[in-house]
């Protein structure tokens, strides 16, 4: 890929041209000049220089769009010409919400590891408004989210189904209007759950808390802090030790399926196509838990 764009797309995701000539092994001066070469080459100005923070100008925000293209492009033509050895390598960039993310995701990378040891994995684990984000902004390639998500360019495909059950710190916990919850931040999959788990079974609580993090979640939860909705897969583990208890299961439940998510797009790579095909192979029923 021509190395301004190399440059540009650096500056941009670092903030400054000081920490993209670090990452690069170059001089400052010299990132300015690539930067002064392609202003001149596109006929515009990249960057306003009038205040101290670094910011796009409406042109350098579209050239920006087009150039994370450009680079995608050329990442998958590399994959592609691996492609004629039959060589699957290279990254493989994953979003995945935090139950997949955190209690499925990590034994199936491993499997497909095994299968293909030159592919580079990289997971990031968010909610599921910011993984579509991720995906429409092309940063990653593959995204695994609770629920199907609006937009036409974004293929939604079903891969498991999930169930969600109410979790206490006492074996017998009464729930109710006057019941403390526990939620997730909105934007996450598990507190649309929560909400539409409110719904199903008629309540209207008093008092929601809201954390950003599952973990924290559990912890408030055993203190006594209130009770909780969540992926039975994400408490396995405190259930089984007693530091939590699961609430009258066959009343209190929800199920949300999981989904995966690519950008429709006829440059996939390889290394994308193969791992959509293992993720459909070994998410048949094995992942469920009921």
């Amino acid at each position: 890929m021509n190395q301004k764009i190399t440059v540009f797309l650096k500056i941009v995701e670092l903030g400054s041209f000081s920490k993209a000539a670090e990452s690069l092994y170059m001089t400052q001066p010299a990132v300015s000049q690539f930067i002064k070469s392609l202003e001149k080459d596109l006929g515009v100005i990249l960057f306003d220089r009038s205040s101290k923070s670094l910011h796009l100008t409406a042109a350098g925000l579209i050239a920006f769009q087009y150039c994370l293209e450009m680079k995608k492009l050329s990442d998958n033509m590399t994959q592609s010409l691996n492609e004629l050895m039959n060589v699957v390598k290279g990254p493989l960039m994953i979003g995945a919400s935090y139950s997949y993310g955190e209690y499925i995701l990590p034994s199936k990378l491993a499997e497909f590891i095994k299968r293909y040891p030159l592919v580079k994995p990289s997971v990031q684990i968010k909610n599921t408004s910011e993984i579509a984000q991720e995906m429409i902004n092309k940063k990653i390639d593959i995204g695994i989210i609770e629920g199907i998500i609006e937009p036409s360019r974004i293929v939604c495909e079903k891969l498991t189904t999930d169930r969600m059950v109410v979790v206490s710190n006492e074996p017998n916990t009464e729930i109710g209007h006057e019941t403390t919850w526990i939620a997730r931040e909105n934007g996450s999959g598990t507190r649309s759950a929560t909400e539409r788990f409110f719904e199903k079974h008629h309540l209207e609580p008093n008092k929601v808390l809201e954390f950003g993090s599952t973990q924290l979640i559990k912890g408030a939860v055993e203190e006594g802090v209130g009770v909780t909705l969540l992926s039975k897969w994400t408490v396995q583990q405190e259930v089984a030790n007693k530091k939590l208890f699961i609430v009258d299961e066959e009343k209190f439940f929800y199920e949300r399926d999981f989904y995966m998510i690519y950008l429709k797009t006829p440059f996939q790579s390889k290394t994308t196509e193969m791992f959509l095909k293992f993720i459909r192979e070994t998410s048949k029923k094995g992942d469920e838990l009921v």
